[in-house]
């Protein structure tokens, strides 16, 4: 398998003093389905800010397409974040906006500034858009306020936004921890299908094991910082589980 992402000794310090990631190392591969696990607070989000660059590493590199992107500014990066699409817990769509535009916003990094400003899409890019919704199942509500869906269907909206870059690699950040247990689910799928039918590397943050084990190739699970685990979800029994959330942690499952 290609290599798509090699992360080296990425420490992170926040300017409070927090030590938030702590020498990571390891390798992602074209067409896997990366999960992060670990307790709120062991660096997981900070570590796919890292890798986008919404952080700046305090040291350590990451290579993305065997190119070293770990301090690029600019117009540079403004590229490179077109390879990489991200999806956030909490949606980040324009809420009073129709679906169609938030999802159109995926295109921005591709076009010249004034266009995108005034929203001046070209009709293919329109029709992008749409099938991007048809592959998250909403097509329908295209026209719709984003304020009227469901969280759900939010969610699906925020993943056809990403898709509209073409991405390599799919960032997510807990995208169901907001969510029911059957929409959690269901929008797990469509990560799933994203992975398996577009060949789109995802790298995604969850809490569930019972999601985690559904859905990951392969798990990371970080403790303080640390990686304390790394390989198949089928390798986390209750000792390993005990390990990576602490003793009195009890599995909570979603079905």
């Amino acid at each position: 398998m290609k290599q798509i992402l090699e992360v080296r000794n990425l420490h992170k310090v926040y300017p409070s003093g927090t030590h938030a990631l702590k020498g990571v190392s390891f390798d992602v591969y074209e067409g896997e389905f990366l999960v992060v696990i670990g307790l709120s607070g062991s660096g997981k989000t900070t570590l796919l800010k890292c890798i986008n660059r919404l952080e700046e590493p305090t040291s350590g590199t990451v290579r993305f397409l065997g190119e070293d992107i770990t301090h690029i500014h600019g117009k540079h990066l403004r590229e490179v974040r077109r390879n990489i699409g991200m999806v956030f817990q909490q949606f980040n769509l324009i809420k009073r906006m129709p679906v169609i535009n938030n999802v159109l916003a995926g295109k921005l990094g591709y076009m010249k500034t004034l266009p995108s400003i005034l929203g001046n899409f070209p009709p293919e890019c329109i029709q992008e858009a749409i099938k991007n919704l048809e592959i998250v199942g909403i097509k329908e509500y295209a026209y719709e306020r984003a304020d009227k869906l469901s969280g759900g269907q939010q969610q699906r909206v925020a993943i056809a936004r990403s898709l509209m870059q073409s991405p390599k690699l799919l960032l997510a950040d807990e995208p169901v921890a907001s969510l029911d247990p059957a929409t959690s689910n269901s929008i797990m799928q469509y990560f799933e299908k994203v992975n398996k039918e577009l060949g789109v590397t995802v790298i995604c943050n969850l809490h569930f094991l019972s999601l985690v084990r559904r859905y990951a190739s392969r798990v990371i699970a970080l403790k303080n910082g640390e990686i304390v685990f790394e390989g198949s979800p089928r390798e986390i029994d209750e000792k390993w589980f005990k390990t990576i959330y602490g003793e009195e942690a009890e599995e909570v499952e979603i079905r």
